[in-house]
């Protein structure tokens, strides 16, 4: 079963540039290559959750120009309702200038042009898609006042709310206690949380302080070392499948995604979904780009029949 989800969010056009290593303060260094591609948190979430089969909506702003005009035809491609998209004049499509070195990492820059304009009104405006989700899948390259507003609209309807919280910022504890499941980094949990991680210990402490806040399932991405999965009921750490990392970028987004579109709200099959995510975040690194890496469903199946088959993964059949 997949989910009815929207995501509200970003989209960036990528600007990627690959080199040996990053450049110090002040100083230059010769590129491989360079690539323009689709991005931004909420677009590759809204990518990755429709590749594994959910059916999505997508509500965000774009510039009223030739970036945009190519986001939006490319997302209709990829069988996304783009309804709720809005067309800025004021602003330009927001842009990400992303370098990968040599072992995959990445450092990024990103511009928000018309992604710093989504409103609480735009929310307002296309309420109706969210009222009618599933899932309403939501991160924080947006103003917070919005990411607000439709977590509000979303409750109010009882709509399961994901949170990815990135980049990192401060959330109000009264919008986190309407959050169903939220998925912070080891970084953004200790901002959360105001608790530092060190050790399993630690990090199951943090967990407990976000159940605390009223959220129902709290899972702490842990980048190569996979997921710690927490609700009331249990507490389980589930490795990430080693590969040969080729670009890291998104990978986190495709999690998201992944996860939003197979979680079921009574939180059944839940670690049999985030072992699936985990999966499908870790098949995405071993390709280059954000949305061009993104996996169809019926690789993560086989990816993770293979994993669990060599015991990189629990079997959770």
């Amino acid at each position: 079963m997949t989910n009815k989800i929207v995501v509200v969010g970003s989209y960036n056009v990528d600007i990627t540039l690959q080199t040996e290593r990053f450049p110090e303060a002040g100083e230059t260094v010769l590129g491989k290559s360079i690539t323009f591609s689709h991005g931004g948190k909420g677009a590759n979430q809204a990518v990755a959750a429709a590749r594994a089969g959910a059916n999505v909506s997508f509500i965000a702003r774009v510039g009223d120009d030739d970036y945009g005009r190519k986001a939006v035809e490319d997302l209709k491609k990829e069988q996304i309702n783009t309804d709720g998209i809005i067309w800025d004049s004021s602003a330009p499509t927001g842009m990400a200038s992303i370098t990968v070195n040599d072992q995959g990492e990445n450092c990024i820059v990103a511009v928000s042009g018309a992604n710093a304009h989504l409103s609480s009104q735009d929310i307002d405006q296309h309420k109706n898609l969210i009222h009618a989700a599933d899932v309403l899948l939501i991160q924080l390259e947006t103003p917070l006042p919005t990411i607000e507003k439709a977590i509000q609209i979303a409750h109010e309807k009882k709509v399961c709310v994901i949170l990815d919280p990135a980049p990192a910022q401060k959330i109000k504890p009264e919008i986190l206690s309407m959050v169903s499941l939220i998925t912070p980094n080891k970084g953004e949990t200790e901002l959360l949380t105001g608790r530092k991680i060190s050790d399993e210990n630690s990090l199951k402490k943090a967990a407990n302080h976000l159940l605390s806040m009223g959220i129902k399932v709290v899972i702490i991405t842990l980048g190569k070392e996979g997921i710690y999965l927490a609700t009331h009921e249990e507490h389980k750490k589930i490795p990430a499948c080693q590969v040969r990392t080729i670009d890291s970028t998104g990978a986190g987004d495709v999690f998201n995604g992944v996860l939003a579109a197979r979680y079921l709200p009574d939180k059944s099959h839940l670690v049999k979904t985030a072992v699936y995510a985990v999966a499908a975040s870790s098949l995405s690194v071993t390709k280059k780009g954000a949305q061009t890496a993104i996996p169809m469903s019926c690789e993560i199946d086989q990816f993770m029949e293979e994993s669990i088959r060599k015991n990189v993964l629990p079997d959770v059949s």
